[in-house]
Order: C-alpha cells, then sequence, then structure tokens
C-alpha cells in the first residue's frame, strides 16, 4: 500500500504544473473568454452539432427582469444560471410550482420576488468570475437518467471528462448529496466516482479525502455500476475540443432520462479531484498522449487511444471487490 502511494504521488498532476506546464502552454488566452461564458460555450457547442440544454430566456440588462413573471408564467420548472459563474455558484433549479411560489431542488419555497431579486444579483455581477457584471441564463430543466437520478441526492449527476489535445483521458461522475444541497460540485460536498475509461464502469469514491462504497444519503452502491451510452459520451467530448480548441478541457456532460446526452459546460482550468476519484494520476497519461499523439484523428480515433492508454496502467481498483449487480 505506502509503495503504492508513493507511485501515486509521484503520477499526480499538482496545481502549479497545471497551470504552468499544460494551461499555461496549451490553453490559449483568448478561448478563456468562450468557456468562461456559458452562453458564448453553448454557441461554440452548436454550430458543432454537439448537444446542449435548451435556453428558455436570457436576461442581459436589469429593465429586462420586468418580463420575467411574465416568462415565469410559461415554465413550472427551469432553471436559472449566472451566465459567467463557476462551481454551481449562482445556480437555482426549480422543480414544480405551487400557488405562488417557485420550488426549488433542495425542497426550498421561494416566491417570484426572490427569483427577481437573484436575478439582479446575477446581473449586478454576485457570482459572476469579473464580479461586475453578467447575464442570466433560464435553461430548460434537465431530469437525470434513472440510474444516475438513483445515484445522487437530488440535483442532476454530472461526469467530468478530461481531455487533453482531443483525446479523452480521466472520468468521473459527480453526486450531489444533502450537505451540497443537490449540487454535484466537489467543493460544495459533492461526491466524486472514478470511471473506468474502457468501460464506463464506476470504480471508486471519494467524498473529500474520505474512501467511499456507498452514498451517505441514499444508501446505494456507488461502485460497480456501468454507465449508460458511454462510448457515445466520451465521443462528444472529445469533439468539444474541436468545437473550442483547448489543449487542456474539461467537459461536463449529464444524461437525460429522454433525451440522452448532453453538455452542460466547459471548463479551461479544471480541478484536479478526478485523480482522487480514480486512484490515479494524471502526468503519466498526458505524457504518454505527446508521444502517441498524431494530427488529423477523428474524436472516434482519440476515444480509441485515451481508453488504450487508459487500460495500459494499472487497474484502479479490483473488479471482483467492486461487482455490483444491476
Amino acid at each position: 500500500m505506502i509503495r503504492a502511494l508513493r507511485l501515486l504521488s509521484r503520477e499526480v498532476l499538482g496545481l502549479n504544473r497545471r497551470n504552468r506546464d499544460v494551461v499555461g502552454r496549451y490553453n490559449p488566452r483568448p478561448l478563456f473568454q468562450v468557456v468562461d461564458h456559458k452562453l458564448k460555450a453553448k454557441e461554440a457547442l452548436r454550430l458543432c452539432q454537439l448537444p446542449v440544454v435548451e435556453t428558455l430566456q436570457v436576461y442581459r440588462y436589469q429593465r429586462d427582469l420586468s418580463t420575467f413573471a411574465d416568462h415565469a408564467q410559461q415554465w413550472n420548472e427551469f432553471v436559472i444560471k449566472p451566465a459567467q459563474g463557476a462551481g454551481g455558484e449562482g445556480v437555482i433549479v426549480v422543480t414544480d410550482r405551487q400557488g405562488e411560489t417557485f420550488v426549488t431542488a433542495d425542497g426550498r419555497h421561494v416566491r417570484l420576488g426572490e427569483l427577481q431579486s437573484h436575478l439582479c444579483d446575477i446581473l449586478g455581477g454576485v457570482f459572476s468570475l469579473n464580479q461586475r457584471y453578467d447575464e442570466a441564463i433560464v435553461e430548460r430543466r434537465i431530469h437525470p437518467h434513472p440510474l444516475l437520478a438513483r445515484l445522487s441526492f437530488q440535483g442532476v449527476p454530472d461526469i467530468r471528462v478530461i481531455v487533453f489535445r482531443g483525446v479523452p483521458l480521466m472520468a468521473m461522475v459527480r453526486l450531489a448529496t444533502r450537505a451540497s444541497r443537490g449540487r454535484a460540485n466537489l467543493h460544495l460536498g459533492g461526491i466524486g466516482v472514478g470511471v473506468d475509461l474502457l468501460t464506463g464502469m464506476t470504480t471508486h469514491a471519494v467524498l473529500g479525502r474520505q474512501e467511499l462504497w456507498r452514498h451517505p444519503d441514499t444508501e446505494e452502491p456507488l461502485c460497480g455500476v456501468s454507465l449508460p451510452h458511454w462510448q457515445e459520451l466520451l465521443t462528444i467530448a472529445a469533439r468539444c475540443a474541436d468545437a473550442v480548441p483547448l489543449g487542456y478541457l474539461g467537459v461536463d456532460l449529464t444524461l437525460d432520462a429522454h433525451s440522452g446526452p448532453y453538455v452542460l459546460e466547459l471548463n479551461a482550468r479544471p480541478g484536479l479531484s478526478i485523480q482522487l476519484a480514480n486512484r490515479r494520476g494524471l502526468r503519466p497519461l498526458l505524457e504518454a498522449v505527446e508521444t502517441r499523439m498524431r494530427p488529423g484523428l477523428s474524436a472516434q480515433e482519440r476515444v480509441r487511444l485515451g481508453q488504450e492508454l487508459a487500460a495500459g496502467g494499472p487497474r484502479p481498483h479490483s473488479p471482483a471487490a467492486c461487482s455490483v449487480s444491476r
């Protein structure tokens, strides 16, 4: 065990190395303004015919909010997001209406005026990366695939894929908890579950630095679960690097119960906890891509390369120990 931990520590990509050698080298600065703005990123993805969640309305100025009450009458469920937010901050998921109140994903009842006030905060830049101004997006609410919904506590589980030079290298499922108030972001208290890139089977779960085998709120087993649409999800992730040509990219996807895969957002500086969830470091995988990558590979070929590289390293778990019948 000690030898394995020492090996892992040598392979882990740290924050300074990520910023200096990977993000600084492979991610052109002008493209940050695309991935950091959800509307611009969605447009780039749409141009490449990649699946994105339907936008119901965009509010750019305070005066636009006078129309929100009329618009809201047409929606029983929706999601409010800041266009330039990060880490799930400022997102409100409305799941139902009861009379004059809206019910959120974490069970709160909020009035129209509270939602309008929240929209005002978004436009004022409270949740934006620049802290000066923003735009508010209202999107269609996703209904998670039943398998993912069963694993998570409320909210919408997502699948984070790390893509380097167009090659998917590592993936994890992010699950909401009671503590994270229905949001899947790990820094808010969500769970990260590693995924075997070759098979789409979940392998190992962490909450912070704590190892888990079952979800603390749902009691569902977290490893040994086979994710549906796996090859399609990886191909979409690889194609996102064609739509927004960043060398190092985090792609967040989800599975809708009725419509299948969607891209939720892109990240030019994806976090590094995915390595803990997979019990594996990114550095050898990045180096292997540098060695084996050839120009002109299709998205499907890049997926196969990523899976070959993932399969060539040590397996992150014992399949027998993690087997869960479904």
